[in-house]
């Protein structure tokens, strides 16, 4: 018996975007649901409502799923393409790219987050929010369009103890859960070879992800990201610790591939690093988050400031040096017990450095920290994964 057609909003997924974590969140997130939908008995029916880049890796999707671009004219028209797809959607998942539920970024940014809960409501489709950050918020205005455009929510996910205390702030604690986020699930090769290294006297393959954003303030424009440490000096100096060290091959490993944006673009950092450090390895540009996220799991440690390259290390058990520069580092590794995160808006320079070193010291001991803090993302996404269930079964039951 063919099943019945359940159609879901994805809001703020893309696989069309050129940040490989929101790519993550994206096919982590639509298999997750899918497997919830098809165990209540339907077909999943995909509609992305996000922005719109050059990439396309919806191969990594396995359910139908179609696109539509989200912007200020869209939201506007009532009649657009835009407005149509959420008329057709039985429920909408808004994933909030993982971390723009929050006024850290520019105010176009979060203007669109917030009008976007908002065009939802207008049709009178029951919304959810994936795990995601939520806040921080600098200004009394956010807070409170934020309570706002969450108050028709059927529940919330916090990904991070900080942001389910924001949402409790908010007056959302009884409709919220904590949780992890999706990219835990995201699929990967894992690496036969990997657990054949001797880590302690063999050679060592060590992975950094510069972002560009971090490394190009020179250009960016528009976002409250204030940094402590020196961020490119930081990132010359880790270089050429790593590459001093007589066991360890370097692999520099871009994860937003923006050529048509320099301040976001790690690729073209990374290609520029890659000529005054040519002993480094440069890897081919991925295809999508999850071939990323094979390559990252091939590595023995990983030190970056993107921080869905650094959940695709923990989540592939690999020892990971997140080099944070917002609080939804620290909140998410911190909630799992994970506590090598470096802070680069509160910490200098030889910090971050003498952790490197740290690190460096005792691979085995942190890979084993890693894995421990793998499965217990995993155990609190279940609270999630449990909600799906639930949520599509009681649909699924409408629907008789």
């Amino acid at each position: 018996m063919q099943r019945k057609p359940l159609h879901i909003g994805l809001l703020w997924h893309s696989c069309f975007n050129e940040n490989l974590g929101v790519g993550a969140l994206t096919v982590a997130n639509a298999n997750l649901i899918g497997a919830a939908v098809e165990k209540a008995g339907m077909q999943p029916v995909f509609h992305c409502l996000g922005v719109r880049g050059t990439f396309d890796y919806s191969h990594e999707v396995g359910y139908q799923c179609d696109f539509t671009n989200v912007g200020y004219k869209a939201l506007a028209n009532p009649f657009s393409d835009l407005h149509r797809a959420i008329r057709r959607c039985d429920i909408v998942f808004d994933i909030g790219g993982g971390d723009s539920f929050s006024d850290i970024y520019s105010a176009r940014r979060f203007q669109l987050i917030i009008a976007s809960k908002f065009a939802v409501r207008l049709h009178g489709v029951p919304l959810v929010l994936s795990p995601q950050t939520i806040g921080p918020f600098h200004t009394r205005t956010a807070r409170l369009e934020s309570a706002l455009a969450l108050k028709p929510a059927k529940h919330v996910f916090a990904r991070d103890e900080p942001s389910f205390r924001v949402l409790a702030e908010l007056g959302l604690k009884d409709r919220a859960s904590i949780t992890t986020d999706v990219a835990f699930a995201l699929p990967f090769e894992a690496s036969l070879q990997k657990g054949e290294r001797d880590l302690a006297d063999g050679p060592i393959k060590v992975g950094l992800n510069v972002s560009a954003l971090l490394y190009r303030r020179d250009i960016a424009k528009g976002d409250r990201i204030s940094l402590s440490a020196d961020y490119p000096a930081l990132i010359d100096a880790m270089i050429d610790r790593i590459l001093r060290a007589p066991r360890i091959e370097l692999h520099l490993v871009p994860h937003v591939l923006a050529e048509a944006a320099p301040h976001e673009d790690d690729y073209a950092l990374a290609e520029a690093l890659a000529e005054r450090f040519p002993q480094a390895i440069l890897p081919p540009r991925f295809s999508g988050p999850s071939e990323a996220k094979s390559y990252i799991a091939a590595l023995d440690l990983f030190a970056g400031s993107r921080m869905h390259a650094t959940i695709a290390a923990l989540s592939s058990n690999t020892a990971v040096l997140p080099l944070g520069y917002s609080r939804k580092f620290s909140g998410l590794f911190g909630s799992l017990g994970y506590d090598w995160n470096s802070d680069l808006t509160t910490e200098a320079n030889e910090t971050v450095l003498s952790r490197l070193d740290g690190a460096l010291s005792d691979l085995p001991s942190l890979r084993n920290e890693a894995m421990v803090a793998n499965l217990e993302a995993h155990r609190r996404l279940k609270s999630y994964t449990g909600y799906l269930d639930k949520v599509f079964t009681e649909l699924a039951a409408e629907r008789v």
